[in-house]
C-alpha cells in the first residue's frame, strides 16, 4: 500500500515538473500522462536496438549518407567545377574577349581613302568636254597617338583579367561557404538521428521498468515526446541540408535536380600557422581587386597621356591623278580637242586654334586622381579584410578547440553517467531527457563552431586572395590558440 502511494506521489511530482518545463499541454494533459494511455501498435512493435557503449554512438541509418560520403566531391573539385561552369563567371570572362578586341583595334593604323570623280557636259549640250580623276589620301597620326592608344587598351585588358580573377576569388569563397553550411546541416541531422537511436533504447528500458512497476507511465511519455521532438527537428535539418545543396548546385553550375554528393571535411582540422603581418603582405601582393585598382590608376595616367597627345593634329597626305578633255570651237583652224593629264600632290593639317582637346585632358586628369583615391581606399579595405578575417579565424579556432577538447567529451560522459544511473533505477527519465537536451544544445553549438571555423577559412582565403595551404584541411587535432598565430599542434 505504501509502495503504491509513493508511486502515485512520484507521478504527481513528475506531472508538475512536466508542466513547469513546458512539456505538457495543461493539467488535463498531465493527468492523462499520470493515468497511463493505451500503448499504440507502433510502440508495441519497437525493434530491439543495440545497447550504446561508452566508446561509440549506436549505429543508426543516417540520412546524410545519401548526400555526404567519402566518394563525394571534395571542396577542391567543387571549386574547380564552379570556375569552369558557373554562368555568371563565364559571362564576366567575356570582358576579356571584349578587351582583347579593343586592344587589337587600338593597334590598327588609319585606312587610306580613295575618291573618284567624273565630269561630263551631258546636261550642257554635249560639246565633248569632260574628265575624270582618282585620288588617294592617307592620315598619319602624329604625337605618338597610336602607341599611347595601345598602352591604354593594354591596361584595360590587364584590368579585365584582374577583375575576372576577383570574381573567381569571390565565387570560390561562396562555394566554400556553401560547402561548410551544407556539412554543418548534415552533421546536425546526424546528431538528431543518433539521439533518436539513443532515445529508442531509453524507451525500451523505460517500458521494461514500467512493467516492473518501477516507474510511472509519465516517464514513458517523456521519452516518447523527446523522440517525436527530435524527429520533427530532423525534418527541419534535412530541409536545411537540401537547401544548402540547392545553393551549392547553383554556384557550381549544376541543375537544381542534379545529383550532388559531398565529401566530408575533417571534424578535427589543423590550425593555420600564419602571422597577421604575413597575411597582410600576401593580400597586398595577391588580391586581384587591389591589382585591378592599381591597373586602373595606371590606366588613368595612360588616358591622360593619350588625351594630351591628341592635341597634336594629324597630317593628311593626298595624291590625285586627273585627266581632262577640253573642246575649243570656232577657232581659225576649226574645232580643237585638248586632253590634259595632271598629277596632284598635297598635304593638309588641322590648325588647332580653338579645339586643343582641353575637355578630354581635364576629364582624364580627374579620372587619374579618382583612380588614385580608389586604389588607396582598396588598400585600406584589404588591410581591414585581413584583420577581420584573421580575428574571426582565431576566435573560431579557439571556440572549436574548447568545444572539441573540453565541452563535448564532458557532455557525452555526463549523459552516459546519467543513463547508467537511470538504468539502475537511481534517476528518473526526466533527468535523462534534460541531460540529453543539454547534450543536443552542446552538439549544436559544436557543429556551429565547426561551421564557423570553415567559414572563417573561406573568409580568410578570400581576404588573402590566394589559396590557403592544403594542410589546414587535414585531420590534425585543433588545440586552443593563445597568441596572434596558431601554435603547432
Amino acid at each position: 500500500m505504501n509502495r503504491i502511494c509513493f508511486r502515485h506521489l512520484r507521478s504527481l511530482i513528475s506531472a508538475a515538473l512536466l508542466i513547469a518545463f513546458g512539456l505538457g499541454g495543461g493539467s488535463a494533459r498531465a493527468q492523462e500522462f499520470v493515468k497511463g494511455p493505451a500503448r499504440s501498435g507502433a510502440d508495441q512493435t519497437q525493434q530491439p536496438m543495440q545497447q550504446p557503449t561508452a566508446e561509440t554512438l549506436p549505429p543508426a541509418p543516417l540520412t546524410s549518407r545519401q548526400f555526404v560520403s567519402p566518394a563525394g566531391l571534395t571542396i577542391e573539385k567543387l571549386v574547380e567545377t564552379a570556375l569552369a561552369s558557373n554562368r555568371d563567371l563565364l559571362a564576366a570572362r567575356q570582358n576579356l574577349a571584349i578587351a582583347r578586341g579593343r586592344l587589337i583595334q587600338a593597334g590598327l593604323r588609319p585606312n587610306p581613302t580613295v575618291d573618284f570623280e567624273q565630269t561630263t557636259d551631258y546636261l550642257a549640250g554635249r560639246t565633248g568636254e569632260g574628265g575624270a580623276s582618282v585620288g588617294v589620301s592617307q592620315v598619319f597620326e602624329l604625337g605618338g597617338k597610336r602607341s599611347k592608344r595601345v598602352a591604354v587598351a593594354q591596361l584595360e585588358y590587364d584590368r579585365a583579367i584582374a577583375e575576372a580573377r576577383a570574381l573567381e576569388r569571390q565565387l570560390a569563397a561562396d562555394v566554400r561557404a556553401a560547402y561548410a553550411q551544407a556539412l554543418a546541416a548534415a552533421r546536425q541531422l546526424d546528431t538528431a538521428e543518433q539521439l533518436i537511436a539513443l532515445d529508442q533504447d531509453l524507451y525500451r528500458v523505460t517500458e521494461a521498468r514500467l512493467r516492473e512497476g518501477d516507474v510511472a507511465s509519465l516517464d514513458l511519455y517523456l521519452v516518447r515526446v523527446e523522440i517525436d521532438r527530435l524527429r520533427a527537428q530532423t525534418v527541419q535539418y534535412r530541409a536545411d541540408l537540401e537547401s544548402q545543396l540547392i545553393t551549392l548546385r547553383a554556384l557550381v553550375g549544376l541543375a537544381p535536380s542534379e545529383s550532388l554528393r559531398l565529401a566530408p571535411a575533417p571534424d578535427r582540422p589543423a590550425l593555420l600557422e600564419m602571422e597577421i603581418e604575413a597575411a597582410t603582405e600576401i593580400a597586398l601582393r595577391e588580391r586581384a581587386d587591389l591589382q585591378a585598382a592599381r591597373i586602373a590608376e595606371e590606366f588613368g595616367e595612360a588616358r591622360l597621356r593619350l588625351a594630351e597627345s591628341q592635341r597634336t593634329p594629324n597630317l593628311t597626305a593626298t595624291v590625285r591623278y586627273s585627266r581632262q578633255r577640253s573642246v575649243f570651237e570656232k577657232t581659225p583652224i576649226g574645232t580643237l580637242n585638248d586632253v590634259d593629264q595632271l598629277l596632284t600632290v598635297g598635304v593638309s593639317v588641322e590648325i588647332p586654334v580653338r579645339n586643343r582637346n582641353q575637355g578630354e585632358i581635364a576629364a582624364a586628369a580627374g579620372e587619374q586622381t579618382q583612380a588614385r583615391y580608389r586604389r588607396e581606399f582598396v588598400e585600406s579595405i584589404v588591410k581591414r579584410d585581413v584583420a577581420l578575417a584573421f580575428n574571426r579565424y582565431r576566435a573560431a579556432a579557439q571556440a572549436l578547440a574548447i568545444y572539441g577538447n573540453q565541452v563535448m567529451p564532458r557532455a557525452e560522459q555526463n549523459l552516459r553517467t546519467i543513463r547508467a544511473a537511470y538504468n539502475l533505477g537511481d534517476l528518473q527519465a526526466l533527468d535523462v531527457v534534460a541531460e540529453q537536451r543539454r547534450l543536443v544544445e552542446n552538439q549544436t553549438q559544436y557543429n556551429a563552431a565547426l561551421r564557423d571555423y570553415y567559414l572563417s577559412l573561406a573568409e580568410l582565403e578570400k581576404a588573402l586572395g590566394a589559396p590557403l595551404p592544403a594542410s589546414v584541411f587535414s585531420s590534425t587535432p585543433v588545440t586552443a590558440m593563445t597568441g596572434g598565430a596558431a601554435p603547432k599542434p
